[in-house]
């Protein structure tokens, strides 16, 4: 039997990167490779009664924001840089509306100050990627929801160093591989051991901008003497907006990145823990920074940075939801959201990363 089809006009993007529209029956749908203000096709992927997933394939009319993707490895099927065909320019516009729409339904906070941010350059930012080999041997992607693969030489966001390692080497037909530009990358005037396996934003591009957001959404690290950086990674915000002056206590599970931590913050006043953030025994500080995986903080990990009775509280996020959902938790425990600044770290893709500067009230 064909696949059931449904005509409608997406009205907005929302977290996952869909677009919502509605059919002509009332229902909410989903639609992947949608733009609000197509007029558009889109086959049912999953019918959920009330509501639907579907996929466009046929747009009868472009909405304002529509363009052909630049990248000839997306046009081919790479299942990569989902937002390629949304304008370079829009993207952080709709981006800053799932936020705040995030913020309004989830944490019930319809007024809530929502700032754009910065963004990357659109091309050439990505200095980690991960391919498979293809039948060939040569680098590839794999294509959207599938096992099929695409090859990944000349990818449109790859690093230009990293896109000629792309071409220089061989693999085993479905063996993976993580390819990331050489050299330690460096951050804010700090240079950073960043060990394969070790988590790290998308390019030291975007780890520059985010350090900076922090940075402006707690001037409070001036005059800290202990700061919480949880979830730390390899330490980039220990290493970067901490002062020397101040005692910084980073938290993290993941041990190639705590010895990695270990070596970025040599010599500095610093305690290393290698443990789940929600197992960690609060010490007071003046200023928490945390940036949980896309997850987000859930119940243990705000109960126990919360303990830290720390005045002032940054919370970098990688997930609109979640970080909603963070919000009206840390809420529950007495802090209030000031502001939340959406920055376009992943060109092309619809995901966004958000610092939100929260304040204790009691």
């Amino acid at each position: 039997m064909p696949a059931a089809t449904v005509r409608l006009r997406p009205e907005r993007f929302v977290a996952g990167g869909d677009a919502l529209g509605h059919a002509p029956d009332g229902r909410i749908v989903f639609v992947r490779g949608g733009v609000p203000g197509d007029d558009l096709t889109a086959e049912v992927t999953d019918d959920r009664g009330s509501f639907v997933h579907a996929v466009a394939v046929e747009v009868h009319e472009p909405g304002p924001d529509r363009v052909v993707p630049p990248c000839p490895q997306r046009l081919a099927g790479c299942g990569g840089c989902d937002w390629q065909h949304v304008a370079v320019p829009a993207q952080l516009t709709h981006k800053l509306a799932i936020v705040t729409d995030a913020l309004r339904r989830t944490a019930r906070l319809p007024e809530a100050d929502v700032r754009p941010g910065a963004a990357v350059a659109p091309d050439g930012y990505r200095t980690t990627v991960r391919v498979v080999g293809d039948a060939d041997g040569h680098s590839a992607f794999r294509q959207e929801r599938s096992h099929a693969t695409v090859p990944a030489a000349g990818c449109l966001i790859a690093a230009p160093d990293v896109r000629a390692e792309l071409e220089s080497f061989t693999l085993e037909p479905g063996e993976e591989r993580v390819v990331r530009a050489p050299g330690a990358p460096t951050v804010a005037g700090v240079t950073l051991q960043v060990s394969p396996g070790a988590f790290f934003q998308s390019g030291p591009a975007a780890a520059e901008l985010l350090v900076d957001a922090v940075r402006r959404a707690a001037p409070e690290l001036d005059d800290a003497r202990h700061v919480v950086d949880a979830y730390a990674g390899v330490g980039l915000f220990a290493a970067t907006v901490v002062p020397p002056t101040a005692h910084v206590t980073t938290i993290e599970s993941a041990n190639v990145s705590v010895a990695d931590c270990r070596v970025n913050l040599a010599g500095r006043d610093a305690t290393i823990v290698a443990a789940e953030v929600g197992r960690w025994r609060a010490t007071p500080a003046d200023v928490v920074i945390a940036d949980p995986a896309r997850t987000g903080l859930g119940k243990p990990g705000v109960r126990a940075l919360v303990a830290a009775g720390a005045p002032v509280f940054v919370l970098v996020s990688c997930d609109p939801a979640a970080m909603a959902r963070d919000v009206a938790l840390l809420a529950g425990h007495g802090y209030r959201h000031e502001y939340s600044e959406v920055l376009d770290l992943f060109a092309h893709t619809h995901h966004v990363e958000v610092v939100t500067r929260l304040t204790r009230t009691r």
